[in-house]
């Protein structure tokens, strides 16, 4: 019997269904903890994750310290250590002249298979800025060790220095370097050059008291030309201002007038139709009246003046009379 199309469509139908059934138990109904169960199990794999990851990474990071401390360790025989090491130090003491150098290394102990320890006593005399330079030249290399201990005191009676410094210095067993010291540069200078430390340390006496050096001179004032002097022009002097009737007497039976000139220093005496001149302006007597007045033409004006009035003051005679 042929399986009609319809039939066909059906069964692929139901066979779908009993997979995704099948799918559901499998992958949910499968698992019997709660979601708060799962959420708490998810947080604390998620926390152990970041553990390891966190582990790698100190791992790492401890693995390239080490590769660094394996290339700037001593020799791995600490016996050629010591050695070596301390010829090194006597040939920095003798090249940054320090004198009367004592040298004294020994083996300051060992961990295990870890490393070996050696240490080196110095004590020799000389000049703070000879210090500076073994200090410099100790930095300047980048072998594994410090130094520990620093008495400085100075010699009586002298300008040297007493100084005696204890130096450790490390060996370890994988270290890359076998007959010789290591190549490596230090690291540990701030400053480039060796001048740069010379100057604030020697110019600074550090045994006796503190002295604040003087600031520094501000700067000078930028010079700015003074402005010129404003010129002022002279006050205008009308000198009829300073021209004063100062009295009329008679002559001859005639009536004179008397103008005092204050600026010059010349007295008038002038007669009915007289003229005189006072700065550059002429001027003319036309009447004289020991009783009125004197009528006076100047710079184009007449007045009647009386005693003691100057060529601008009085009253003004216009045509239609004089002016009260």
């Amino acid at each position: 019997m042929k399986i009609q199309r319809r039939e066909k469509i059906l069964g692929i139908a139901a066979l779908g269904l009993l997979g995704l059934v099948a799918l559901y138990f499998l992958l949910i109904a499968g698992d019997s903890r709660s979601d708060e169960q799962l959420a708490t199990d998810r947080t604390k794999l998620t926390t152990e994750i970041d553990g390891k990851q966190k582990m790698l990474q100190a791992a790492a990071r401890d693995a390239k310290r080490m590769a660094d401390w394996q290339k700037r360790s001593l020799p791995a025989d600490p016996v050629i250590a010591r050695s070596l090491y301390q010829d090194w130090v006597r040939t920095l003491a003798n090249k940054v002249n320090l004198h009367a150098a004592t040298i004294v290394v020994n083996d300051a102990g060992a961990r295990r298979d870890q490393f070996s320890k050696i240490s080196c006593t110095l004590r020799a005399r000389g000049s703070l800025g000879d210090l500076i330079d073994f200090m410099h030249e100790f930095y300047s290399v980048g072998y594994l060790h410090q130094i520990r201990k620093l008495d400085v005191k100075p010699v009586q009676s002298e300008h040297d220095l007493d100084i005696n410094m204890t130096i450790e210095a490390l060996s370890l067993p994988t270290a890359e370097t076998k007959g010789q010291l290591p190549k490596e540069t230090g690291h540990g200078l701030l400053l480039a050059k060796r001048s740069e430390y010379h100057e604030p340390i020697v110019a600074r006496n550090f045994f006796t008291a503190y002295v604040k050096p003087k600031p520094p001179a501000p700067p000078a004032p930028p010079q700015v030309a003074a402005p010129a002097p404003r010129r002022r022009d002279p006050p205008t002097i009308d000198p009829a201002d300073y021209a004063f009737v100062t009295g009329i007497t008679e002559v001859d039976g005639a009536f004179q007038v008397w103008l005092q000139d204050r600026i010059v220093g010349k007295l008038w005496k002038l007669g009915t139709g007289e003229v005189f001149a006072i700065g550059k302006v002429q001027g003319k007597v036309e009447t004289i009246d020991p009783d009125g007045g004197t009528v006076i033409e100047f710079d184009g004006h007449r007045r009647r003046l009386r005693d003691g009035e100057n060529l601008h003051g009085g009253i003004e005679i216009k045509a239609d009379g004089p002016k009260q």
